[in-house]
């Protein structure tokens, strides 16, 4: 597609890039405003009597300005950047993709929650009740629409529903493994608590006369027969908040050898990893001697991502895809789209390498955060994977692997199959 500009940014580059290359599979070349064989105009200068797209002038900007959009809903579609020039789009469709892939509200002051993380509710979207409505996908749409409307014999890549399925895996073994001082340590918790479900369960596993809760890989594997199931291994030493095994022990490396050779693995880097470039290193390297091949895609733990400075620390250490991008506290859609995309740093001004494949649904969002009984999970899961089929879109979720043999989450083994048998 010529598309007429009299701008040519990094930012406008970069929308087009998404936009033509990634998602239509037309290509694009800018070329003058007043050139004669333009397919689409992206001016200042309304034009009504062609594919015009009104230019707002964000993308011709290079500076960080402290400010949020007007939303306002045409035709139930909720817009921003809106324009009543009597261009072909009522807003500038372009910079609303920008503004929502380059998370330029993250960069903006906010209110973190308690371990750093911008919150659904401080975004734009989930303001407005819209973190559930893959709104970027809806205008790539009306985009898509408009071109077989002006361009009948336009060849445009074809996009359908895809399912992606990962599990995190925070430690293998709930008991087995874990040394004599973390197994005594937690026995005596469970005693204090008088919890002696708990006491002679980590027993009976200890004497190897039951099963461990926490590897329930043969079930999982059972599950997902003939789907893309992709996992991420925690390998970062004992902490507050990472209660995997020593990624020395042999058991574990054994474990994480085996799987990554019939399994698409990744890096599942430690929560204190996201604020340190040096544990996060080591974890990688840890891995990659472990699976004997170069990591190059990760999920953050906690999805603890604070930007733009953890994905410019992902660049220098060689990550390329990262699975880490949505919200803990909510589903749906952090960026507004479930398909991937490259960060664009915007502190910087550049489109990195990173490919971005955003999470649009986690178990621990559901039942512990949002606080959902078994039946709304179900009905919210519905609705979701609902508008990713409208959008033609990607549908990534996320399950931790002791949730399929812990107790207290029995009923959400159900949420999950029920899940996979509407799927397929």
């Amino acid at each position: 597609m010529k598309i007429a500009s009299d701008i040519s940014t990094p930012r406008l580059h970069y929308v087009l890039d998404y936009v033509f290359n990634m998602r239509l599979g037309v290509g694009y070349e800018l070329c003058s405003p007043d050139s004669d064989s333009a397919d689409i105009w992206y001016t200042t200068q309304p034009q009504t009597d062609c594919f015009c797209v009104p230019s707002s002038g964000l993308l011709s900007e290079t500076d960080i300005w402290q400010f949020t959009p007007d939303l306002i809903f045409d035709n139930g579609l909720p817009i921003i950047f809106a324009d009543h020039s009597g261009c072909t789009f009522k807003f500038d469709v372009f910079a609303a993709i920008f503004w929502m892939l380059s998370r330029y509200e993250e960069y903006l002051p906010f209110l973190p929650d308690s371990h750093g993380r911008f919150s659904p509710s401080e975004s734009f979207v989930g303001r407005y009740g819209l973190l559930e409505t893959p709104i970027v996908d809806q205008w790539i749409m009306l985009i898509r629409n408009e071109l077989q409307r002006r361009f009948p014999s336009l060849r445009m890549k074809d996009e359908c529903f895809e399912f992606r399925p990962t599990i995190d895996i925070d430690s293998p073994w709930s008991y087995l493994h874990k040394g004599v001082v973390r197994n005594v340590g937690g026995l005596l918790r469970d005693v204090a608590r008088r919890d002696f479900a708990l006491v002679a369960e980590r027993i009976m596993v200890l004497l190897r006369l039951r099963h461990d809760p926490f590897f329930t890989f043969d079930y999982i594997g059972e599950l997902h027969r003939g789907l893309p199931l992709k996992y991420f291994v925690l390998v970062g030493r004992h902490g507050k908040y990472d209660k995997s095994v020593n990624p020395q022990n042999l058991a574990f490396r054994r474990f994480v050898r085996q799987l990554s050779a019939t399994s698409d693995v990744g890096l599942h880097p430690s929560y204190a990893a996201s604020l340190d470039e040096y544990r996060f290193m080591a974890e990688k390297t840890d891995f990659e001697q472990i699976t004997s091949a170069q990591c190059c895609q990760s999920r953050q733990h906690f999805l603890r991502i604070v930007l733009p400075q953890y994905y410019q620390m992902l660049e220098r250490i060689g990550i390329t895809h990262d699975y880490s991008f949505g919200y803990a506290a909510n589903i749906g859609f952090r960026a507004g789209t479930s398909r991937e995309f490259k960060f664009y740093d915007l502190q910087n001004e550049r489109t990195t390498d990173i490919t971005l494949h955003p999470l649009v649904m986690m178990d621990v969002t559901l039942r512990n955060y949002m606080e959902l009984t078994p039946p709304q999970a179900k009905s919210r899961i519905e609705s979701l994977i609902e508008a990713i089929r409208k959008t033609n879109g990607t549908f990534t979720t996320l399950w931790h692997n002791q949730h399929f043999g812990q107790a207290k989450w029995h009923e959400w083994n159900q949420v999950y199959e029920d899940m996979l048998g509407l799927l397929k």
